[in-house]
């Protein structure tokens, strides 16, 4: 039986008697088949933000945001195992990254999005996938180096050739103003770190709480058959069976991230302004798709470069009310999925084709049979697999 949506959110303060979802002091009790790996997405990007949220008070004892370049060299030759915790928070960084794009991906694929809260409770999710990339981006320009500067010019470039910059100039000024201050050191700096920790951090705590929150009341989405849906369900209490899979989950990944710091120590790019030949800046891995796409000729910065990126994470936010399919399967909601595969593609691509090419503009009638041939390959892979487990089933029966 299809669960339904539920908009009205007064029902959100109801308690429920049983599972799903409860409020009480003990949380919501779990099924065996809820210990699956792929059902704790997002207990692992919870484990991240609070390594995040850890490491970041401890680094922000040494940095000085007068001399943020310095500060940055001296935790890492300066202080006691501070390169391996500089390199950690990096690294838990880029892991929740890629977390949050599994957790999204695997709950768009399986329409995770339906029933009851699920609707908001992935509204909620979208705000704090764009809200990990700000956190993200914002982290790595505050140690001054040549890529965060360069970055932090093409973030200005960006709000002034939007659409906000072209009709309103003055909320553009004001939003670069908030990003660097009076343009001296210390003033950007201290910008950068008050919307790193103490804005945009909060927002995601917050969010990330009523996320939670409305996990625990709509339950984990139901991936089972019917057969499994008619056998009676055994539950295991949170306390102590689910906290202690939680911890004990969250500690290995922990020490997981640390051994592969430990082996890959972070390097330092040169600061701005030190003389530097033949190297050209580009960003982290999980900019470098929307780097590429600035430079798209016919779809680069000034024309379609913003609009598809602000178009991508529209269409994720009101995916709960474009779907209107009734079945599960991934398989079954045929051009949801297109759309899915689609994003996944182009997000290779352009990551790929940013590192080979950086910085250099295409044709346009090379972008145009990019995007097609994108197109095409979503198209016919997603409904030829679709035709084949049609086949099988029909062979089958």
């Amino acid at each position: 039986m299809e669960e339904k949506n539920d908009y009205n959110l007064m029902n959100v303060l109801e308690e429920d008697e049983s599972p799903p979802g409860s409020y009480k002091i003990s949380l919501r009790s779990v099924t065996k088949k809820e210990f699956r790996i792929d059902y704790w997405t997002g207990s692992f990007l919870m484990t991240c933000l609070i390594y995040l949220a850890v490491s970041g008070i401890l680094l922000f004892y040494y940095f000085e945001q007068g001399n943020p370049y310095g500060s940055t060299q001296e935790i890492i030759n300066g202080v006691y195992f501070g390169r391996l915790l500089l390199t950690s928070h990096l690294f838990m960084a880029y892991a929740m990254v890629i977390i949050i794009y599994v957790h999204m991906f695997r709950n768009y694929f399986v329409g995770a999005y339906k029933g009851r809260f699920r609707w908001l409770q992935w509204i909620l999710g979208v705000v704090l996938f764009i809200l990990v990339y700000v956190e993200a981006v914002l982290g790595y320009l505050l140690s001054e180096t040549y890529i965060g500067v360069s970055a932090l010019h093409v973030m200005e470039l960006l709000v002034e050739e939007s659409v906000i910059g072209r009709l309103m100039p003055a909320l553009s000024n004001w939003l670069i103003a908030l990003l660097i201050g009076n343009a001296s050191t210390a003033s950007t700096v201290g910008h950068l770190l008050a919307l790193h920790v103490a804005i945009i951090g909060g927002l995601i705590l917050l969010i990330a709480f009523l996320h939670f929150f409305l996990f625990e009341k709509s339950g984990p989405f139901n991936l089972s058959d019917k057969k499994e849906e008619k056998a009676v369900k055994k539950y295991y209490p949170w306390y102590p069976i689910n906290l202690i899979y939680t911890v004990f989950t969250s500690l290995i990944f922990i020490a997981i991230i640390l051994i592969f710091s430990a082996f890959f120590m972070q390097v330092l790019p040169p600061a701005y302004g030190a003389l530097l030949y033949g190297l050209t800046p580009f960003p982290d891995w999980y900019i470098m798709p929307v780097y590429k796409l600035m430079d798209l000729a016919g779809y680069g910065l000034t024309t379609g470069g913003v609009p598809l990126v602000t178009f991508f994470f529209i269409s994720l936010l009101f995916i709960p009310f474009i779907d209107r399919y009734k079945s599960k399967g991934a398989l079954e909601r045929p051009m949801i999925t297109v759309f899915g595969v689609f994003y996944i593609i182009a997000l290779f691509i352009m990551g790929l084709w940013g590192y080979s090419q950086p910085g250099l503009t295409q044709t346009r009638l090379l972008t145009m049979a990019m995007w097609w041939g994108i197109t095409m390959v979503s198209v016919f892979t997603v409904y030829a697999m679709r035709f084949a487990k049609k086949d099988l089933v029909k062979n089958e029966n």
